[in-house]
């Protein structure tokens, strides 16, 4: 009771002093929204986390989910994608990546036996 009666006044005061204190403006303000399109079709792609925005590994489009020639099955946070032109141009390409890989993991195989023995 004694804390009420002593700091009532000044409490009431200090409410007040923001209630006076408190302007309102009011602002217009210009924003820049930005549109993207498909590299290769040309429809907006409308996405709104960059963790699903599809671009190609190698030639850098912007691409819509028609236009991707082959998504990896990754368990990131980002998509691994390729455009149609690109994904085609590298078939050969991968194939000889598959078998170089395959012999340097038979070399480090063999290696690693070698030392073991």
């Amino acid at each position: 009771m004694f804390y009420t009666r002593c700091y009532a006044p000044f409490l009431f005061y200090l409410w007040l002093k923001k209630k006076i204190m408190v302007k309102e403006e009011k602002q217009t303000q210009e924003i820049t929204i930005k549109h993207k399109y498909c590299d290769d079709c040309g429809i907006e792609i409308k996405r709104d986390m960059a963790c699903s925005v599809a671009k190609c590994e190698i030639c850098g489009k912007d691409l819509c989910n028609k236009c991707i020639g082959h998504e990896a099955n990754t368990m990131g946070d980002y998509r691994e994608v390729y455009c149609k032109k690109c994904w085609e141009l590298g078939t050969e390409y991968r194939l000889k990546i598959e078998q170089l890989e395959n012999e340097i993991e038979n070399l480090s195989t063999e290696w690693h036996s070698r030392c073991r023995s």
